[in-house]
């Protein structure tokens, strides 16, 4: 089949967050059973890294795309693309966020590259880019085949994560404009469910939260992770025996810095005291830049801190560490960075919302703590317990293997895609 997947972010080698990753590997998967062609919005200063999308066995085209990265006159036309978007969304009544993406250009970009590609199926990824599903379903003929079959990949449920930030604010003020916004990302969650012809969601919770919204068409299909990319080596310690605990994430996404704020500040300190010859690693795009605004560099050593940026191959991380630890108090969707410690065989503590859409404690796969200072107790019981991650972390590798393989999901896909 001929298919297309459009996504906001360009699914380079270095893309640095779990999405970019999940999309990185869809493509990779649906390339080797369907002819695919990649549309990804390209930012300044990517588009040299085009080549390394159509390396998955697909073809790719760019679409230009300003964002922060902007130059010279070019800051000047995306101020303006902004504003517009803003004042859309006061007209809409949808989120600015999502309102950004909706340029005319890029929707005749689009609907060329359709036409000229003839694809059977377009999947759209992320909400925020769920007005080209509208845009595209306008451009059915009336009482023909609804063709090409319009996929919408929710990823997260956007009103999820600032719901629950606005739960967790003491600023009255913060915590209205918070639910204003959640509020406008629920009418737009509603209505793109009947743009779609099917709407995916990643997790069970988040389907049933969509259901409760009056979502049509609604399919649950999770995330995965590339298993034929990864082995389960956990070795705790091979790196001269050093006892070192891991949390990977991007430090551009507002979740991860809670959490690592959560870690340096207050888990840390009470583990360190216990494990005194013990190391936390925090990696990811920012990792340094974060922990240096919160600890100065000449005290990591002291508190026995690592902040390492990004990273090409976090194989060596993953394998060495004792525990991969995530206190995630907030957030929506599938965290990849849990479902790679996992496929890692790597023994993971993390709490309810690092969970979500991968499994409860009767799967005894994780480690589940509250995002408190008990997280702290549940760390140092599973650091004495290496018998006991190890049988878990088997049992996690299993469980990606049965519920997380990409090869099975885009066999489902690839249904979908019928129409079936």
């Amino acid at each position: 089949m001929k298919i297309m997947v459009l996504t906001p972010y360009l699914p380079h080698r270095r893309v640095g967050h779990g999405g970019g990753t999940a999309v990185r590997d869809l493509l990779t998967w649906l390339g080797r059973k369907h002819e695919v062609l990649a549309l990804c919005l390209v930012r300044p200063g990517e588009e040299n890294r085009l080549r390394e999308v159509a390396e998955l066995g697909v073809q790719v085209r760019g679409l230009p795309f300003l964002d922060r990265g902007a130059q010279g006159a070019d800051k000047l036309s995306l101020l303006g693309r902004r504003l517009q978007a803003q004042l859309r969304s006061l007209t809409a009544g949808y989120p600015a966020y999502v309102e950004k993406y909706a340029d005319r250009h890029l929707f005749e970009l689009v609907s060329r590259a359709v036409a000229e590609f003839q694809p059977e199926a377009i999947q759209i990824e992320y909400l925020q880019l769920a007005l080209y599903a509208r845009h595209l379903r306008r451009q059915r003929r009336p009482g023909a085949e609804p063709r090409p079959r319009l996929i919408l990949n929710s990823h997260e449920l956007g009103h999820v994560p600032r719901d629950r930030r606005a739960e967790r604010s003491g600023n009255p003020v913060l915590r209205r404009l918070l639910r204003a916004e959640a509020a406008a990302w629920r009418r737009l969650e509603a209505d793109a469910t009947r743009w779609a012809d099917t709407t995916l969601c990643v997790t069970a919770e988040d389907h049933k939260l969509y259901a409760e919204l009056g979502g049509e068409n609604l399919v649950l299909m999770p995330l995965g992770m590339d298993l034929t990319a990864l082995a389960a080596d956990w070795q705790p310690g091979a790196d001269g025996g050093r006892e070192t605990y891991l949390f990977v994430g991007s430090f551009d996404h507002r979740p991860n810095r809670l959490a690592a704020a959560m870690l340096v500040d207050r888990i840390w300190p009470r583990v360190s005291a216990a494990r005194p010859a013990a190391t936390l690693i925090l990696a990811g795009r920012g990792s340094d830049t974060f922990v240096s605004s919160r600890l100065p560099r000449e005290r990591w050593a002291q508190q026995r801190l690592k902040a390492v940026g990004f990273v090409d191959d976090l194989t060596p991380l993953f394998r060495n560490c004792r525990l991969f630890v995530a206190p995630l108090p907030e957030g929506g969707g599938i965290k990849i960075k849990i479902l790679e410690a996992m496929a890692r065989g790597v023994p993971v503590v993390t709490t309810p919302v690092g969970a979500e859409g991968i499994a409860g404690p009767a799967d005894g796969v994780l480690t589940i703590a509250p995002c408190d200072d008990s997280f702290a107790e549940a760390w140092l019981r599973d650091a004495a317990d290496e018998t006991g991650c190890r049988a878990r972390a088997v049992a996690a590798r299993h469980l990606m293997t049965e519920r997380f393989s990409w090869d099975a999901i885009t066999d489902r896909l690839g249904l979908l895609y019928q129409g079936k």
